[in-house]
């Protein structure tokens, strides 16, 4: 059996070409992560998927025409590299996501994070879209499902937020020993629980909110199987050009689409 390569393959691209989101869109899920350096993008795979993921940049670039490099970078060097460019992300003074060697900043809730695999730290457009509504809808008392919880914080959020049980349910096997990191770090001890699943697979969707920041394909999925729940669904991992087919499978579902969040080439919807 062959080892797991101990390097991530690091894509490069220069932000100017202004279509770094909607490229590490069409690249998919094989994308672990993405922070911005210097004017530059850096996607992070998995070592050894370069060849596999040039193909697809190949298509890609048929369209939008754009500049790459690849470099390697050692995973006991992954901490490091966000610790030089990790600030906090901050929501209206109401919320606070901080990396866990900084001190607590003046904000209602504070999130520690430990950046590793899960690649969920609050900066990307979604997540920011996400915590936003989070925070208006999770009351205390609550029962939420995380789909696709990656590293924790929107789980984090949830129970910060006073919600009595939140399932977090995710399939990638790399982010649970970073979920449970972010748990220690925020001292939370119950009431969120683990679930190494496909969320496509996933049946009960007995819950107050469900939330969901995964892509455009797996939402089209998971609303065919929400189907009877009285949950607010909380969506995002959605281009403002995936908003139109979104909506008609929404309505095809007897699903409202109650709110609509934009940031950057982003949307986040309340259903």
């Amino acid at each position: 059996m062959s080892s797991v390569p101990d390097y991530f393959d690091v894509l490069s691209i220069d932000e100017k070409n202004g279509n770094v989101d909607i490229i590490q869109s069409l690249i998919g899920t094989d994308c672990l992560g993405t922070y911005f350096e210097n004017g530059t993008a850096q996607l992070y795979f998995d070592g050894g998927k370069r060849d596999y993921i040039e193909v697809s940049l190949q298509n890609i670039n048929a369209d939008f025409h754009f500049q790459w490099k690849w470099e390697k970078q050692n995973k006991e060097d992954w901490h490091l590299a966000w610790k030089d460019n990790f600030t906090p992300v901050v929501i209206e003074d109401k919320l606070a996501v901080i990396p866990h060697w900084q001190n607590e900043i003046s904000a209602d809730t504070v999130i520690k994070i430990k950046p590793g695999m899960a690649f969920g730290t609050g900066h990307h457009e979604t997540t920011w879209l996400m915590l936003n509504q989070v925070l208006k809808h999770v009351k205390p008392g609550m029962s939420v499902l995380d789909l696709g919880a990656g590293s924790g914080i929107l789980s984090i959020t949830a129970n910060k937020l006073g919600a009595e049980k939140v399932d977090a349910v995710e399939f990638d096997s790399d982010c649970e020993s970073n979920f449970n990191e972010n748990l220690q770090l925020n001292q939370i001890e119950e009431n969120i629980h683990y679930y190494h699943h496909d969320v496509l697979n996933w049946e009960n969707f007995n819950y107050d909110i469900i939330l969901a920041n995964i892509n455009c394909n797996i939402i089209e999925k998971l609303i065919l199987k929400f189907k009877g729940t009285k949950a607010n669904v909380i969506l995002s991992g959605l281009l403002k050009t995936d908003y139109e087919t979104i909506e008609q499978i929404c309505i095809k579902q007897n699903f409202q689409v109650k709110e609509k969040m934009i940031k950057g080439e982003w949307i986040c919807i309340v259903l």
